[in-house]
């Protein structure tokens, strides 16, 4: 009788214990996923920058989206307005907007859209080509030659998990948004 009442304990200790392991397990997945989309972010955001300093016409939203590394495919679909063929995808010319004019803030995605990315320049603290970003321009403006002597580069992505834990964790919304910035000096001055 005793070996039956233990073999019942530990089957009800495994009934209990399992989906707790399983939600863990998953939700590390997520979390792994999550990391690795941020790496990508990151190298999407010093693309652009590193492209942004190069000439005043070099094409930022081109660099970012083509970043190797991304898992994000360059297609309109995946990036919106700031996709190969939207019309804040382009950026090779100082007047025309170049990535999401509103900084790439969560309510900007439409629909399917999974990153995004924004552009702004910055005067250096210096008021020359070194120091740090003093002051910021308005979001969708590449530098010029003569105005600002930085830039910085958002590029934000959507992260919908697959693990019904995490987007208990994240609120309403159930989407994570992962946000990363690269600040570089302009070259062609």
């Amino acid at each position: 009788m005793r070996r039956n009442s233990a073999r019942g304990q530990a089957l009800t200790e495994f009934a209990l214990v399992v989906p707790a392991l399983l939600v863990f397990v998953l939700l590390m997945i997520d979390l792994g996923r999550a990391y690795y989309q941020d790496i990508d972010a990151a190298g999407a955001s010093r693309a652009g920058a590193r492209m942004a300093i190069l000439s005043d016409t070099s094409d930022i939203g081109s660099a970012v989206r083509d970043e190797p590394n991304s898992g994000i495919p360059n297609t309109d679909a995946d990036w919106g307005s700031e996709g190969p063929s939207g019309s804040y995808g382009t950026c090779v010319i100082s007047t025309a907007t170049c990535g999401d004019p509103s900084g790439c803030v969560p309510s900007s995605f439409g629909g399917g859209q999974l990153a995004c990315f924004a552009v702004r320049p910055c005067l250096l603290s210096s008021g020359g080509d070194l120091g740090t970003c003093s002051s910021f321009g308005s979001w969708g403006t590449r530098p010029e030659p003569g105005g600002g002597h930085a830039v910085q580069v958002v590029v934000v992505i959507k992260f919908p998990p697959v693990t019904p834990a995490l987007p208990a964790l994240l609120g309403p919304s159930g989407v994570l948004y992962l946000k990363q910035s690269s600040i570089a000096e302009e070259l062609y001055f």
